[in-house]
């Protein structure tokens, strides 16, 4: 099963490398993260290297804090553009709208 897996790492990152940074960084959160992140989070913006993430709350900002470098590690592997930090905000903090620079 891990070749099969990993073929398919491999299509999702060359299709990711080509699509518009602000749509690749979405659709990889979604798969580095998994559904259920996923679901509860919101990707906010990409912008010189930092991925900022909106979360339910500061308990949700606690729990996915370990989970950063793998996260990292994985996003690296299928964007065009490092990630080179995840910042989680929680509710009424950071832009409104998503966005790339």
């Amino acid at each position: 099963m891990e070749p099969a897996r990993a073929g398919f790492h491999k299509i999702v990152a060359d299709i990711l490398r080509r699509a518009p940074v602000a749509d690749a960084v979405g659709i990889a959160w979604g798969l580095v993260c998994g559904k259920t992140v996923a679901g509860k989070t919101e990707v906010l913006e990409f912008r010189e290297g930092v991925l900022r993430v909106r979360v339910l709350d500061e308990a949700w900002q606690t729990n996915l804090v370990p989970f950063v470098p793998r996260y990292m590690e994985l996003l690296n592997t299928m964007l065009s553009q490092e990630v080179e930090n995840i910042e989680f905000v929680p509710p009424q903090q950071g832009p409104q709208k998503k966005g790339v620079a």
